[in-house]
């Protein structure tokens, strides 16, 4: 790469700060900030391909450091470091701080130096974007297809009252074998899921259309709260939003209106230029399913490839 990646790390700890900026000052630029302030002042003024924050820092947390971060530089992506136990954090980091990936603490340095490959990969390809665009409402003439894994009414009714309100058809899929038949015939550009569908675990689809659709936003509606579970649907199926069952209406519609905004930004970039680069599952039988599945979407593949 001919341009130099910077990186920005923030933890508190300035031991921390100082083994990172050991092991990667080779092959990167490096900054170091132990005030998540000041971090966000050098965003507004500096160039940083990836940002890399502790969650658990005194006066601002890594959620929120993100969050900030993404309303000055939304080109910047984004990594959260912190343990496996902070449901909250991984969900705060997720929504709010649209977060690449998520790493736990201690750090794997292998798991690290690959992620910071990948991101910075990513950030050099990526065309710029501002916050105003990914917050901007979308166009009134722009129709999507959303596409619904889930049979509980009061998820349909928010979701159908967003597609009536901005124009956008409504798909809905009673199982799984009905949900590859739309993805295989329907050009879908967004998918609402909660992780059981008709008794089917809809986990393995959901981290298929992350390798096979980059462009394809994934909102999981769900009640579950296992925080490993969570983390690994952000790192391996790359998930848009997570959005708490019983479902609170007002977050559910900002979800929506964010990923519509996201979906009509993608429609502009080329597959290369998206930010979205999944980890491929660790568990061989979950493995093994996702490539069934990718071997199931052949269509959906051949349309994507023309």
């Amino acid at each position: 790469m001919s341009e130099r990646i910077r990186i920005l790390f923030v933890d508190d700890e300035e031991r921390i700060l100082r083994s990172l900026a050991l092991q990667f000052r080779r092959e990167y630029e490096v900054l170091t900030e132990s005030d998540p302030r000041r971090a966000l002042e050098r965003l507004k003024s500096e160039t940083v391909h990836v940002l890399v924050s502790d969650q658990r820092m005194p006066g601002m947390t890594g959620a929120e450091l993100l969050a900030a971060a993404q309303q000055i530089a939304p080109q910047t992506l984004r990594i959260l470091l912190t343990g496996y136990s902070d449901l909250d954090a991984a969900v705060a980091a997720l929504n709010n701080g649209g977060i690449f990936r998520y790493l736990t603490k201690p750090w794997d340095a292998q798991e690290m130096a690959f992620t910071l490959r990948q991101a910075g990969e990513l950030a050099l390809r990526q065309v710029p974007a501002t916050a105003a665009m990914l917050e901007s409402p979308v166009p009134a003439e722009t129709a999507l297809k959303l596409l619904l894994l889930d049979d509980d009414p009061q998820t349909l009714a928010v979701v159908a009252e967003f597609c009536v309100t901005g124009g956008h058809r409504l798909l809905r899929a009673a199982n799984l074998t009905e949900a590859l038949q739309f993805l295989n015939h329907e050009s879908i550009d967004l998918l609402v899921s909660d992780l059981n569908l008709a008794g089917e675990n809809t986990v393995p689809l959901l981290k298929t259309l992350a390798r096979l659709h980059p462009r394809l936003l994934s909102l999981v509606v769900t009640p579950f709260q296992d925080t490993q579970a969570l983390l690994k649907l952000i790192n391996e199926a790359q998930i848009f939003r997570y959005l708490p069952k019983p479902i609170r209406k007002g977050l559910f519609d900002k979800g929506l209106q964010a990923a519509a905004a996201q979906a009509v930004l993608l429609r502009s970039q080329s597959a290369a230029q998206v930010q979205r680069l999944p980890v491929a599952p660790r568990d061989e039988p979950e493995r093994e399913r996702v490539g069934s599945l990718l071997g199931m979407l052949g269509r959906l593949r051949e349309r994507l490839s023309a």
